[in-house]
């Protein structure tokens, strides 16, 4: 195989399609057999308790390692292509470690990566229905099954998007030309018309602001909602926010609340917020990129009661199968109670050299209902997983997650060492856990935050990602604390570390490995 796979590899370099194309099907036998066995290696090795979660070497090194100036002429081909991968993986960030807790996902499921594998193949676009027959229709029957969890009614649909930060901007866009049917046409530079408005927490994701810019509604644009001590959005701030603003002739468009807050994992309290954004008649869409899981899969009893879905009270959801459910990324979803003919109405343009008037198929061509064009039918991914595991594999690692990261809260709140003092930042409500590790001449004296805390948590971090035995994270949040008059008001709290638990490999031991890796960066530390 490997000599075939070579001549073609140097009858493609002659530009000759008719040389290259009979031989394509065992060129590409022999590259997977080979990636079989180059990349399985690659994950058994990164799965041992001593496998580093980062190679540990400098920019400089890993440009060299990758031969970053090189292009050659004349391909290595499958003589020297394995290098070239092996180079790439020891420049990757480990996600098959269970130290690897740095951000919200983790490796992905063994048969997702069979899934994108299969996309690579078939290279459809899923923009119209003929270009992507098969993913077309496995995209509309997931949506509607995660609609179906979710508790929207029956006409809802739903759409893939590369990531929540873009399924998030249509969500708004698709909003304000509903609210403001004009601005499709005229934009927001209307005479005398209203200045559109969205609001979300002090706790959303940045992806709203910038969707708010990419929207022409502008950073201005962007009410910020004041959280209650948990991170969770203030639902009746929000509804004396929504009155000023109509009261001040501006248009609100949309509440964004947030399933999964991205620091502490909070959910909003999404019952009260719906009932606010019905007296007001606005838009309410659900980030739940992170959390949505934990309402979907969370079991019976559920993993986490706060995360629930309000049934057929809410516009649209955010959901990202990439993170909690070990999608290979990316893979987003964004459900439209209203259905896509809406998305159509305000977002879609009917180019006719895409768009054909095919009685059996215009209905399901779905770019149209987007800002884009060309769109990856991910949604194979997780059906493929789905069919393979079945969903009590998506509830096993929901549970699995939230057990995890209740007993690191366990551990941080009942450790003690010699070294300093462990502390959390609250009770995790989701599968994240925020937690100081405070070094000893820092501990004394007041019990109150003190900003020292958030230059050790840096440090350390810094230190224990530097030694490349575990991948951590910090953050910082908003929270209100009793002001000088003792009214509470917003104050930055000092950083802290965040760790999300994601991946279905994580056990004790690891973090347990984890909280040593920070005690043994904390030492020697001088403030």
């Amino acid at each position: 195989m490997a000599p075939h796979c070579a001549a073609s590899s140097a009858a493609g370099q002659t530009g000759a399609a008719e040389e290259t194309q009979p031989g394509a099907a065992d060129e590409l036998r022999a590259l997977l057999i080979g990636a079989s066995d180059v990349l399985s290696e690659y994950v058994a090795q990164s799965q041992q308790p001593q496998a580093r979660v980062l190679g540990g070497r400098s920019v400089q090194q890993m440009r060299a390692d990758l031969r970053l100036d090189e292009f050659p002429d004349k391909g290595a081909g499958a003589d020297g292509i394995w290098d070239d991968v092996r180079a790439v993986c020891g420049a990757a960030a480990n996600t098959w470690s269970s130290r690897f807790l740095y951000k919200l996902y983790a490796a992905p499921a063994p048969a997702g990566v069979v899934g994108e594998a299969l996309l690579g193949v078939l290279n459809n676009n899923s923009h119209v229905f003929r270009a992507s027959p098969a993913g077309t229709l496995i995209e509309s029957s997931v949506a509607a099954k995660l609609a179906e969890l979710a508790g929207f009614p029956a006409q809802t649909e739903g759409l893939t998007f590369p990531g929540g930060s873009y399924a998030n901007m249509h969500a708004l866009v698709t909003a304000r030309n509903c609210a403001l049917p004009d601005a499709r046409r005229r934009g927001l530079h209307v005479p005398g018309g209203r200045a559109p408005v969205v609001l979300t927490s002090r706790h959303a994701h940045y992806s709203v602001d910038k969707a708010a810019m990419a929207a022409g509604l502008g950073l201005e644009g962007v009410a910020h909602v004041p959280t209650d001590g948990h991170g969770r959005m203030d639902a009746r701030a929000l509804r004396r926010m929504l009155q000023r603003a109509v009261d001040g002739g501006l248009a609100p468009v949309m509440v964004n609340a947030t399933m999964g807050t991205t620091v502490l994992g909070a959910c909003d309290p999404l019952d009260a917020i719906a009932a606010v954004c019905e007296d007001f008649g606005v838009w309410l869409h659900v980030d739940a990129s992170w959390g949505g899981p934990l309402a979907l899969f969370g079991g019976d009893p559920p993993a986490a009661p706060a995360f629930a879905v309000p049934r057929g009270r809410i516009d649209s959801m955010t959901i990202n199968p990439h993170k909690l459910l070990g999608v290979p990324l990316q893979c987003s979803f964004l459900l439209v109670r209203r259905g896509l003919g809406t998305m159509r109405q305000a977002l879609g343009l009917n180019a006719g050299y895409l768009f054909h008037d095919d009685a059996d198929a215009s209905e399901l061509d779905l770019g149209d209902a987007t800002l884009g064009c060309g769109r990856r039918p991910d949604a194979i991914k997780l059906w493929l997983m789905w069919r393979y595991y079945g969903t009590a594999y998506f509830v096993r690692r929901v549970a699995h997650a939230r057990r995890m990261a209740l007993r690191l809260a366990e551990l941080v709140r009942t450790r003690t060492s010699p070294a300093g003092r462990w502390r959390l930042v609250q009770e995790p409500p989701s599968t994240c856990v925020c937690f100081w590790f405070v070094p000893r001449q820092l501990a004394g004296g007041s019990s109150d935050e003190d900003e020292r805390w958030g230059l050790a948590t840096r440090r350390i971090c810094e230190r224990v990602n530097a030694s490349g035995t575990a991948l951590v994270d910090y953050a910082s949040v908003d929270l209100p604390r009793p002001g000088p008059s003792g009214a509470p008001e917003m104050r930055r709290v000092p950083d802290f570390f965040r760790i999300p638990l994601n991946s279905p490999d994580v056990a004790e031991d690891a973090l347990v490995a984890v909280l040593d890796a920070i005690e043994l960066a904390a030492s020697g530390l001088t403030f």
